[in-house]
């Protein structure tokens, strides 16, 4: 079998439901230039591996649970150990991601000789319960391809720059793809592994930004964050279902991971939230392996920091952040950014959403055409966008439109 353009890893953990109807997408694809990883780490071995045993396809590793539980770290490292693709990318299981993405890497790495890494504009979808309100998304209307300079990448990832809740350094393994080439230098410079922090996501992301010289962005979508009600990301923004997601990462880790060496002058646990969470992976990058942050990066951390907060739409769990995240600022390096920790309570809207053209943005509802999944919302945009073969061979300069990528 003649080695693959692309392999799409899909680590999953006791969420069969939403793994089964991705991996049914995705083998619907028709397209022989990809292959598939799926890792499967659930309780119930034999869910999945019947589910794939019924699905015999060419393209496809499945990867079974093991007689242990693996940490979220083992079993993306697995899945990347198992791709072969020139190119990597990996998702979630309650995500969606479109093989159809080929003709638009084809085409970066045609534009740009040497590219490391390519990544594109992603829809936000949360799995709708009983309980979810409707909620809009933005869908860029324009598909154009950017060179975005190394420096200004690793600016972003290391000093905060442009940042809201998190990093915006846009090019990760995750909703992403990595060249084979990268890889390599990434897993030489990073201690063998793939994968070094249990933070995956923003381990992948900041050594990427820290290794790669070759960056394009496109602003059309290939896939799209699924937000489940049981995943980490479902719990940001609620205080006691994130201190349950904490205390389950560390029982799944094996150590309590905000007592670890690397953070003697980094007094920020998870618990304080997704910015915490990011600075953590930082810290370790910088004491294990001697990777550099920006300067005034410590101020753009405290506005991150206050981002945060004002996405709490319940008042009581902002005030308990808010108070908590201060009383550490004041603390930290002798009160020196407190000053720059401002966060406002913003109460939630009331009404109906907005939908319709906004700028370089439509925005839908995210139940637009039925839609109560991911692949399924994906299926509708799709039809809106430009087809992925036809998209204009033109790399922009990024320099000149730093203002429409900051807002992507």
């Amino acid at each position: 079998m003649p080695t693959p353009y692309l392999s799409i890893c899909v680590p999953s953990r006791n969420r069969q439901r939403y793994f089964k109807e991705l991996i049914a997408s995705l083998l619907a694809s028709p397209r022989a230039d990809v292959h598939f990883v799926f890792a499967d780490n659930s309780d119930d071995a034999g869910e999945m591996a019947g589910f794939l045993a019924a699905r015999p396809d060419p393209r496809v590793t499945f990867l079974p649970s093991q007689p242990r539980v693996l940490s979220m770290q083992e079993n993306w490292e697995r899945a990347v150990d198992a791709a072969s693709g020139d190119w990597v990318s990996v998702i979630g299981d309650d995500d969606q991601i479109d093989p159809e993405l080929v003709e638009a890497l084809r085409l970066a790495e045609a534009l740009k000789p040497g590219l490391d890494a390519f990544a594109w504009s992603n829809l936000h979808y949360g799995w709708r319960t009983a309980e979810t309100p409707r909620r809009n998304v933005r869908l860029p209307v324009k598909a154009t391809f950017h060179d975005m300079p190394a420096w200004f990448v690793r600016r972003r990832a290391f000093g905060w720059a442009d940042a809201s809740a998190t990093i915006v350094s846009g090019f990760s393994i995750y909703h992403a793809a990595l060249s084979r080439r990268l890889l390599r230098r990434i897993r030489k410079r990073f201690g063998d592994v793939w994968f070094g922090h249990p933070i995956v996501d923003y381990d992948a992301a900041l050594k990427t930004a820290a290794e790669g010289e070759a960056f394009v962005y496109c602003t059309r979508p290939f896939s799209t964050f699924g937000a489940c009600p049981e995943a980490n990301s479902a719990a940001l923004y609620d205080l006691k279902r994130l201190r349950e997601a904490h205390d389950r990462f560390d029982r799944e880790t094996g150590r309590e991971t905000d007592r670890d060496p690397w953070l003697a002058d980094f007094p920020f646990p998870t618990t304080l939230g997704l910015p915490a969470a990011v600075g953590q992976v930082q810290m370790w990058l910088v004491h294990t392996h001697g990777v550099a942050m920006e300067p005034g990066w410590e101020a753009n951390f405290a506005r991150a920091s206050a981002a945060y907060c004002r996405g709490f739409t319940d008042k009581a769990d902002f005030e308990t952040i808010s108070t908590e995240l201060r009383k550490v600022f004041s603390r930290w390096r002798g009160g020196a950014f407190a000053s720059a920790f401002q966060p406002e309570f913003q109460p939630p809207l009331k009404g109906d959403i907005f939908t319709g053209l906004s700028g370089d943005g439509l925005y839908v509802a995210d139940d637009i055409g039925g839609a109560r999944s991911p692949t399924e919302f994906y299926a509708v945009m799709n039809g809106l966008l430009e087809r992925p073969a036809e998209l204009k061979p033109e790399l922009r300069s990024a320099g000149k439109e730093f203002a429409l990528l900051n807002a992507l």
